[in-house]
């Protein structure tokens, strides 16, 4: 999202980089999304008036599932259901499943709601589930167990009795964490997460060494405001009000990007740059300004040890010579000067076997981007 309204330090703003939302769903399609695994198949069903996913009773426990997604090593759940027990063995609420007997359960069941709505929350650290219940005056924690899980999501249990209630399952949200990131600022500058009218909930302020801060939401998501001070209380960018979820990152500065083969280079995940022929592999890349109005200065490149891996040793880049062909100057720092709004720059990387060495992994690197 551009930032059109900044009268201070106009040049530089919020932007997203990252999403951590994996899916919020209210139920608002008039299907039931394919990622979702019914037990019994044909006991829950949707009622399109209400939005609701409405699940019975039936002879055994009624069962809502998906996947639980790999490689997270954080996960935030969060559930909103219309469900008051009101009589004993009248039981449901979330399910951490690994199987029939590895399985964790956080249920309601009668006298412990007290508010029409019903909130549960459960956080993944790990193989580390905690839980969480919301009545109307924030979270209260409530118990933490361990479990590989596989699947999760909700659960009715016991037969229908006289007076047993169905979960009306209103909205369901699934996140990589409960907390967003704010990065690429400068040690002292300070973010405020505002409500939708302006008023602060939360603050941080980025230490000596660090580049960024990170904020807890108090809901997810959470409709509000970042604004962004430097070291004397300037506010110089705000974004919002926009919906946040746990897990998004912001970064203060200017959303550049670096295009391959016209597109973009992944951002979470490697980019596989092919096979070495001939001990060298070199590509023409582009870094490309996708803002409307604002310029990005003091633009400098850099190849990075990723962890603590080998492969950057041999990563080096280099400018175009404007004819599509490497000036060979190569280099693992390149300043590349500025980029005015939805331009692009072209440039050459390679990567060349500079020593015998034998693996059969592949090597990693990091290229890093810094500008004012």
């Amino acid at each position: 999202m551009e930032l059109e309204e900044d009268k201070v330090g106009e040049r530089m703003g919020l932007y997203k980089k990252t999403s951590g939302l994996i899916f919020d769903d209210g139920f608002h399609s008039g299907s039931l999304n394919s990622r979702y695994s019914l037990s019994p198949e044909d006991a829950p069903t949707l009622d399109i008036s209400q939005n609701q996913l409405v699940i019975p009773h039936t002879d055994s426990e009624t069962m809502v599932l998906f996947s639980v997604p790999e490689n997270e090593q954080t996960l935030i759940f969060e559930v909103t259901a219309d469900y008051i027990p009101q009589e004993v063995g009248d039981e449901g609420g979330i399910l951490i499943w690994h199987d029939g007997y590895h399985r964790l359960e956080f249920l309601e069941s009668k006298d412990s709601t007290t508010r029409e709505y019903s909130k549960w929350r459960a956080q993944k650290e790990g193989n580390r589930w905690t839980f969480y219940a919301n009545r109307g005056s924030g979270w209260e924690l409530f118990d933490s167990a361990n479990v590989e899980a596989l699947k999760m999501g909700v659960v009715l249990k016991n037969p229908e009795k006289l007076n047993y209630d169905a979960l009306k399952l209103d909205r369901w949200i699934l996140c990589r964490s409960n907390k967003i990131t704010i990065g690429n600022l400068p040690q002292g500058y300070t973010i405020y997460l505002c409500d939708s009218s302006g008023y602060m909930i939360h603050s941080a302020t980025v230490e000596p060494l660090w580049t960024g801060v990170e904020l807890d939401l108090p809901i997810l998501p959470y409709h509000g405001i970042l604004k962004v001070f430097d070291e004397n209380g300037v506010q110089l960018s705000s974004i919002g009000p926009v919906d946040l979820y746990g897990g998004d990152m912001y970064l203060y500065g200017t959303d550049l990007r670096v295009l391959w083969k016209g597109e973009e280079l992944n951002l979470t995940n490697d980019t596989y740059l092919g096979t070495m022929y001939d001990h060298v592999i070199e590509v023409q890349m582009e870094l490309y300004n996708p803002s409307n109005n604002k310029a990005a200065t003091g633009i400098t490149m850099g190849i990075l040890k990723y962890l603590e891996e080998f492969g950057y040793e041999w990563a080096d880049i280099c400018h175009d010579d404007g004819q599509d062909k490497p000036s060979g100057n190569y280099t693992q720092k390149l300043d590349m000067g500025t980029l005015g709004p939805l331009d692009k720059m072209k440039f050459w990387m390679k990567v060349e076997r500079k020593s015998e060495r034998f693996g059969i992994k592949p090597i990693h690197f990091i290229l890093d981007i810094t500008h004012l």
